[in-house]
């Protein structure tokens, strides 16, 4: 790569130990004030306008409680938004245009199976095509870990689309004789329930699995005797349990990075559903964050409209008998109601018993256009655990109210232990990660530079932040300055769900007239990555130690096919270093916003071009041009042939002036002719030339 990269003097990096990937929220001393978004909707389905605060009650176990804060909401009709294009440079401190709202959709492919993987994807394909509007944000995540993409729409909804195309369901679909249910596996192995037992030990018996036993065919006589029913039992409850608790934590943590985020968010989790485990502490744990994000999660069940079980069909064995068919079709239903109970819980609904699932996806958008937001302190302020039950009511007739059922309560110590935990300065990078908004507390800038083959069939690609340290708390030490950057850095491959974690602090240690030209120019961050081709989401977080702010980016990128004939991705900056005897070398620099005073430099590399007979030495000619935006031309230089290097690299660096030009956005225009093989190629690369003195 050539590259001079702007580190600054001194600056040494040590490996830090990963964060917590299940952070624990944050809670405030005192008794908390409880948030209920009401969403209040007419007989047709149709959001209720114009209630007032006095138009609610609201009893916690019973109890009427004070309405303290109360907002009506309403997301404004969408807009028609211009195409806009990928940004080379992406930063946190632009401001968002327009209000939206917040999905996440969790693909639940752990508890999908490839039968009813194809209606799971139609249904979150229809809606990220009709159920979001500009400025909407959406975070698609698959439960066994394949996706973790956040996109801003309607620009992402191409990306979103395609990374649901490859997603499929991975539970297998169990025919062997000894199958068993998670739920009768959960009620033999967790509550001993001996009906339950005895039927499946029957089945098993008619389907020649087990010897005879002491369980007569029409009998409900049972002891737990059997050993092959227990192990059996138990092997399938500890896999439905690691199935359901990593579903349960994506989807926690899904929620507690919302926790900062305003306006209306919604989770919809797509999935077959699960059964319902008192016993499993993660589902307490997902509606408490549900509570504090104030996030409603609905669930989406992929079977559609359901009849009799499969396993009660001729594929699976001889018939059953007639109360054991009866029995099996009873608890079916069971083998969801985790899913609902969680809907219900957090103030959401079940789409469930219906092949058109797409209307049930685009319900859920309608309902989170209109809604109202509660908030009272509760009189009831025991730190107990225990779960707490709202009722929301209005005074209108005719309408519908759907409101969470409720929340768990502190339990005593939590809120001393989140004080431990931020007095010992653990910070908590992965809900900022996680987060599919920007924080820009620290303000950053991130681009990724794709050059040629590193290793086979994978790219040498730099991903780099530049990160404004103005407000940096540096301590004087020595005559010197010193800081520590506290960084992690995720990189994920759309197409195959892979990803690149960089974990670090960096100890910075700058003589104060180098602070001063850091200040000015920004401390770049510059990690390589060895990438396959395809399409990739970088995101960064960034911290201070010593002042605690933080700042996070986000930055999409493609990584071209390497058969191809392409450029690197061009070097655009105003800044060299030279070194005697040798040429200028390009600073990295991620800011496009030059004074008409500069001069603009741009380096790049060309790959792929066709070799000579005999020399295999390439011919490339490339010229350039700076245009308006209107297409006006200001500068042309005509191509001229690239001169290889002894092994037949071609590279070349631009010096442009950009003296009095007028300030305004132009394109710097790269034409370049594959002279043997005939093949043209026209790189664009947009920046803005600033006014005099700005």
């Amino acid at each position: 790569m050539a590259l001079a990269l702007a580190a600054a003097a001194g600056a040494r990096a040590r490996p830090q130990s990963s964060p917590s990937p299940s952070p624990q929220t944050t809670f405030p001393t005192g008794v908390e004030i409880v948030k209920v978004d009401v969403v209040v909707t007419d007989k047709a389905g149709r959001p209720v306008d114009g209630l007032t605060r006095d138009d609610f009650t609201v009893e916690e176990d019973g109890q009427p409680q004070a309405i303290e804060s109360f907002e009506a909401i309403r997301v404004p009709p969408a807009s028609i938004a211009p195409v806009v294009e990928r940004p080379r440079v992406s930063t946190n401190h632009e401001p968002t245009s327009g209000p939206g709202r917040t999905f996440v959709v969790v693909f639940d492919d752990l508890n999908l199976t490839s039968l009813q993987t194809p209606q799971a994807k139609a249904a979150v394909a229809e809606f990220l095509e009709k159920g979001v509007r500009e400025g909407d944000r959406v975070l698609l995540a698959a439960t066994g870990g394949g996706a973790w993409w956040s996109a801003r729409m309607e620009a992402g909804r191409v990306e979103l689309v395609a990374l649901v195309k490859r997603l499929e369901g991975r539970r297998r679909v169990d025919t062997e004789p000894d199958r068993m249910t998670d739920w009768e596996a959960l009620r033999i192995h967790v509550f001993r329930d001996r009906e339950v037992a005895a039927r499946v030990q029957r089945r098993f018996k008619e389907y020649g699995v087990t010897p005879a036993s002491d369980v007569e065919r029409y009998e409900y006589r049972f002891s737990f005797e059997d050993p092959y029913l227990l192990q059996r039992a138990s092997q399938v409850y500890l896999q439905t349990l690691e199935r359901n608790r990593l579903m349960l934590g994506l989807l926690e943590r899904a929620l507690v990075a919302l926790a900062s985020t305003p306006g209306r968010k919604a989770a919809i989790l797509v999935s077959e559903g699960f059964v319902h485990d008192p016993t499993l502490g993660e589902f307490k744990e997902v509606v408490d964050a549900s509570r504090r994000s104030n996030v409603a999660v609905y669930f989406v069940d992929a079977r559609g409209l359901t009849g009799m079980p499969l396993a009660a069909t001729a594929e699976f064995g001889p018939k059953l008998l007639p109360q054991d068919l009866s029995s099996m079709s009873l608890d079916d239903p069971l083998a969801s109601e985790g899913s609902e109970v969680l809907a219900a819980d957090t103030g959401g609904f079940t789409v469930k018993n219906t092949n058109d699932l797409a209307e049930g996806v685009q319900r859920i958008a309608r309902e989170s256009e209109a809604y109202y937001l509660l908030g009272y302190r509760p009189t009831n302020t025991a730190r107990d655990g225990r779960f707490r039950k709202i009722a929301v009511k209005v005074r209108s007739k005719g309408v519908r109210i759907r409101a969470r059922r409720g929340y768990y309560a502190l339990a005593e110590g939590e809120a001393e232990a989140e004080t431990e935990r931020r007095a010992a300065d653990r910070p908590d990078f992965q809900p900022a990660l996680d987060s599919p908004f920007s924080v820009g507390d620290v303000p950053l800038s991130m681009t990724a530079l794709v050059f040629g083959e590193q290793e086979m069939g994978k790219a040498a690609v730099l991903v780099a932040t530049e990160v404004d340290i103005r407000d940096f708390a540096f301590e004087e030490r020595e005559g010197q300055l010193v800081d520590e950057l506290q960084v992690l850095l995720v990189v994920a491959h759309r197409e195959t769900g892979e990803f690149h974690r960089y974990d670090q602090a960096v100890e910075m240690t700058i003589r104060p007239e180098a602070l001063k030209a850091l200040k000015r120019s920004g401390y770049v961050i510059a990690r390589p990555f060895p990438l396959a081709p395809g399409g990739y989401q970088a995101k960064i977080v960034v911290r201070d130690k010593r002042s605690r702010r933080m700042g996070t980016v986000m930055h999409n990128f493609e990584v071209p096919e390497l058969a191809e004939f392409r450029t690197s991705t061009p070097l655009l900056t105003d800044s060299v270093q030279t070194a005697e005897g040798e040429r200028p070398r390009p600073v990295l620099r991620l800011g496009r916003r030059y004074s008409p005073e500069s001069t603009l430099y741009c380096e790049y590399e060309v790959y792929q071009a066709a070799g000579e007979d005999g020399t295999g030495m390439p011919r490339v000619a490339a010229g350039y041009e700076i245009r308006s935006k209107d297409g006006t031309v200001l500068t042309r230089v005509e191509p001229t042939r690239m001169r290889p290097s002894s092994v037949g690299r071609l590279s070349r660096l631009i010096v442009a002036p950009l003296w009095r030009m007028p300030p305004g956005e132009y394109d710097l225009v790269l034409r370049l002719r594959d002279e043997i093989a005939g093949r043209e190629l026209e790189v664009r690369e947009p920046f803005e030339v600033a006014a005099a003195g700005s």
